[in-house]
């Protein structure tokens, strides 16, 4: 198993945001948790990159137990993670907050070579190249976002919410742009509110509500469930 969550609870002070989760992926798959706000998604997230302490439970990767260990440890380990809201560096150029995302990195061909790889994925990118991070548009700044995340070469990336604030047009690019990542072989954990775009992508998902998952299995037989399409699908 490639990432292995087994039961973890997460705290914030005396209230318990998550309740004893267990999540599996499989090498090479995408996996989605969607969910609407408060049901401890996002939390999931920063405990897997070390950002956040579980208060029990384990997390392995690769079959190696990394709860406990801090974020740049964990991240040269091969997990990478695209932050909602992108957080990129505003004042920094597209090429700057490439180069910050390979800070693992030590290098500088292997920084030029994920650099090379991220902008064939991201072409847009090398044509903004020069230009500050916050004068791109909202689309190219979540592209910026994933691609920073991708320069540590990771084998696992964790997506917080991409399609946050994004157009139709660009949610849909989005989309393939997902399935792109995970055709090189990067498996993707996707935390989506998004849930036509989270299981649409994915090949399992989990349903959490309240810190619990309450539905897990194959996204299609997800889609098909009557919960989630009155809940979650608008259907």
């Amino acid at each position: 198993m490639h990432l292995e969550i087994k039961n973890i609870k997460v705290h914030y002070g005396k209230v318990e945001a998550v309740k004893g989760v267990s999540v599996n992926i499989e090498k090479g798959t995408v996996v989605s948790l969607i969910g609407g706000n408060g049901a401890g998604k996002s939390t999931i997230l920063r405990t897997l990159i070390g950002l956040k302490k579980p208060t029990s439970g384990e997390i392995w990767f690769n079959g190696e137990r990394i709860d406990g260990l801090p974020a740049p440890q964990i991240t040269r380990k091969g997990i990478g993670y695209s932050m909602e809201g992108r957080r990129i560096f505003s004042g920094l150029t597209v090429h700057e907050n490439l180069e910050m995302g390979a800070y693992v990195i030590k290098d500088k061909q292997e920084i030029q070579k994920r650099m090379d790889e991220v902008c064939a994925l991201f072409p847009i990118l090398r044509e903004r190249f020069d230009q500050k991070g916050g004068t791109l548009s909202g689309g190219e700044q979540q592209m910026l976002a994933i691609a920073r995340a991708m320069m540590s070469e990771p084998s696992l990336i964790l997506l917080d919410e991409p399609s946050l604030g994004l157009a139709p047009k660009i949610v849909q690019e989005l989309g393939v742009l997902i399935r792109d990542i995970n055709k090189m072989g990067v498996s993707v954990l996707l935390v989506e509110q998004n849930s036509k775009l989270g299981l649409g992508v994915a090949d399992r998902g989990y349903v959490l509500e309240v810190g619990e998952v309450v539905l897990e299995g194959d996204s299609k037989e997800l889609m098909a469930n009557d919960h989630v399409k009155k809940i979650y699908l608008g259907v």
